[in-house]
C-alpha cells in the first residue's frame, strides 16, 4: 500500500511538472506584459500603503478597485519595497499555476482517478485566456485561483463544522478578490438546500452564517469609508438591465469567450446533462455523496454567471469569463471519461481517445493564443509603456499639482503624473459613475459633458488624430501637446488609435461649437 502510494504521488509529480513547463513556455512570449488596470491598482495599493485609503485620487476615497484584496497584496509589496509592477506580474503568474494545480486537486477529489485530472490540468496549463491574463500582473488569475479554492472546498461543507466555516472564509475572500463571486451565495444556497449529500448535516449553512457576518461588517467598513457599498464597476461596465431580444444577442461574445478555449468541455458538458436526463446519472456522480451541493455548485456556476452578464447587460471581457472555464474544463473531462469508459470503450481505449481529446483541446487553445493572442497583447502593452506613459510622465513635469486630467485610461496616467484624475469611464469618479447611467462615455467626451467638472486637460483615445484640436467646446479650447500612436486596444480593437493629450482653456465670450 506505502509502495503504490508513493507511485501515485510520484506519477502526480510528473504531470504537474508537465504542466508548469507548458505553462511557463506559454507565458514567455509575453514575458514584460502589462495592461492599464493593472496601473489601477497599483495606484490603489500605492494610496493604501502610503496614507491607508482606498483611493485613485489622494484624498478621495472610492471603491473603484474591483479586487480589494489584490490590492492589498500589492500594498504589502510597496511596504516591503518592492517594485509593483515587477510583483504584480510574479503573482499574477503564481496564482495562475496555482490555479491549475488546484484544479488537478479538484478533479480528483470528485472522480478519484489521477489521469482524468491530470488531462483536465494539462488543459488548464494551455488555456489561452488563464495564459494571457497570468502576464500582465491583473488580479485575473488570483480570482480564478480564489473560485477554485470555493468549488474544491464546497465539496467538504457536509464533512464538518469547521468545514463548513472554512467554506464560508473562502467565500467571503473570493468575493474581495472579484465581486462577481457574489453569485456563487445563493447558488451555494440553492445546492446546499436541494442536495443533502445522502445525509442530514448540522454544518449544511454554518458556512452562511460566517459569510454574512463578514459581509456585513466589510459593508459597513467600506461604506463608512467610501460612501458605497459595492465596486463603481457595476455603473461602468453595465448597460440596461432588462430582458429583450437585443440584450438576448449578447450571449453570443460570453459564448465565443468560453467557446475559444473551453468550447469542447461545454459542449460535453451539455450532452452529458442531456445523457443524465435520460439515465446515465454516474456521469456528474462525486466519489462521495457528501460532494453533490459542491458538484451542482460546479455545474450552476458554469451557466449561471455568463447569464447574470447577459441579463445586466455587462461589457463582458475574457478577463470576466475566466473563472467559468476551470469548472467546464474539470466537469467535462470527468463527463468524457466517465462516459467513454462506462461501457463505450475499453478502459485502455477510453485512455487513448481521452489522451486524443486532451491533444485536441490543448491544440485549440495553443493555436488560439498563438495567432490571436500575442500580438495584440504586446503591442498595447508596448504602447502603453511608451505612449500612455509617456503622457504620465509628461503631466508630471509640466502641470500644476491642482491641475484634472480628464481620461478615459485612468492607470498609467494616474500613477506616473500624480495629478488628480477624472475617470470618463466612471471606474473611480462617483460623477461621472452616475452621469454614465444615461449616458455613454463618447457622448461625455464628444460633447464635453466632463468640463463642468473642473477638467484642466484631456487624455483623448480615437482612431480619428486630433479630432478636438482647436476646437472650442462649452467654452473651453483644446490645444493638443503631445500624441502617439498605439497599435491596437486589444485583441477585439486591433486597429491603431491615436492618444493625444490636450490643455484645455476657458475661453469665456466665444460662442461653444456645441
Amino acid at each position: 500500500m506505502k509502495s503504490e502510494s508513493i507511485k501515485r504521488g510520484s506519477r502526480d509529480h510528473i504531470v504537474l511538472s508537465l504542466c508548469a513547463l507548458l505553462f511557463l513556455a506559454l507565458i514567455f512570449p509575453l514575458r514584460g506584459s502589462i495592461t492599464d488596470d493593472t496601473f489601477i491598482h497599483m495606484q490603489y495599493a500605492r494610496n493604501v500603503a502610503e496614507v491607508g485609503e482606498l483611493s485613485f485620487n489622494r484624498g478621495e476615497p472610492t471603491y473603484g478597485a474591483t479586487s480589494p484584496l489584490w490590492v492589498f497584496l500589492l500594498a504589502l509589496v510597496y511596504k516591503v519595497g518592492g517594485d509593483m509592477a515587477v510583483w504584480s506580474r510574479i503573482l499574477s503568474q503564481f496564482f495562475g499555476f496555482a490555479s491549475i494545480l488546484l484544479i488537478y486537486r479538484f478533479v480528483k477529489a470528485i472522480d478519484g482517478r489521477a489521469f482524468v485530472a491530470g488531462s483536465a490540468a494539462a488543459v488548464m496549463s494551455a488555456e489561452a485566456w488563464l495564459v494571457r491574463w497570468s502576464t500582465v500582473g491583473m488580479e485575473t488569475s488570483f480570482s480564478v485561483f480564489m473560485t477554485i479554492a470555493v468549488l474544491l472546498a464546497s465539496l467538504h461543507v457536509l464533512r464538518s463544522q469547521s468545514r463548513s466555516v472554512l467554506f464560508g472564509l473562502i467565500l467571503f475572500a473570493a468575493y474581495l478578490a472579484r465581486p462577481e463571486s457574489l453569485l456563487l451565495v445563493p447558488l451555494a444556497v440553492i445546492s446546499f438546500a436541494i442536495f443533502k449529500g445522502g445525509e442530514k448535516s448540522s454544518s449544511r449553512f454554518t458556512w452562511l452564517a460566517v459569510f454574512s457576518v463578514l459581509l456585513t461588517i466589510w459593508m459597513i467598513a467600506i461604506h463608512d469609508h467610501t460612501g458605497t457599498f459595492f465596486p463603481l464597476t457595476a455603473g461602468a461596465k453595465q448597460g440596461h438591465f432588462g430582458f429583450s431580444f437585443e440584450i438576448l444577442k449578447k450571449l453570443v461574445v460570453p459564448a465565443k469567450i468560453l467557446g475559444v478555449t473551453a468550447g469542447i468541455p461545454l459542449v460535453i458538458i451539455v450532452a452529458s446533462m442531456v445523457a443524465w436526463i435520460s439515465g446515465r446519472r454516474d456521469l456528474f456522480a462525486p466519489a462521495s455523496r457528501i460532494m453533490e451541493p459542491g458538484v451542482f455548485l460546479t455545474l450552476a456556476w458554469i451557466f449561471a454567471l455568463p447569464a447574470v452578464y447577459v441579463i445586466m447587460d455587462f461589457h463582458v471581457l475574457s478577463r470576466y469569463m475566466l473563472p467559468v472555464s476551470p469548472a467546464a474544463v474539470a466537469l467535462g473531462m470527468i463527463c468524457w471519461y466517465r462516459f467513454v469508459a462506462g461501457g463505450v470503450l475499453s478502459r485502455g481505449r477510453a485512455r487513448s481517445v481521452t489522451i486524443i481529446l486532451t491533444a485536441i483541446i490543448l491544440a485549440q487553445n495553443i493555436l488560439f493564443y498563438s495567432l490571436v493572442v500575442v500580438r495584440p497583447t504586446r503591442e498595447f502593452s508596448t504602447g502603453l509603456k511608451t505612449v500612455i506613459t509617456g503622457i504620465g510622465v509628461y503631466l508630471a513635469e509640466n502641470s500644476s499639482e491642482g491641475d484634472v486630467v480628464a481620461a478615459p485610461d485612468i492607470g498609467a496616467v494616474g500613477y506616473y503624473s500624480g495629478r488628480r484624475i477624472l475617470d470618463l469611464g466612471g471606474l473611480v469618479s462617483p460623477e461621472i459613475n452616475r452621469m454614465r447611467v444615461d449616458i455613454d462615455v463618447e457622448r461625455i467626451i464628444d460633447e464635453g459633458l466632463y468640463l463642468d467638472l473642473g477638467a484642466d486637460w484631456l487624455m483623448d483615445r480615437s482612431i480619428e488624430p486630433m479630432r478636438f484640436s482647436g476646437k472650442v467646446i462649452r467654452g473651453h479650447l483644446f490645444t493638443p501637446v503631445m500624441s502617439g500612436i498605439v497599435g491596437n486596444l486589444g485583441i477585439r480593437m486591433q486597429d491603431p488609435v491615436t492618444y493625444v493629450l490636450y490643455r484645455i482653456e476657458n475661453v469665456d465670450g466665444e460662442e461653444a461649437e456645441r
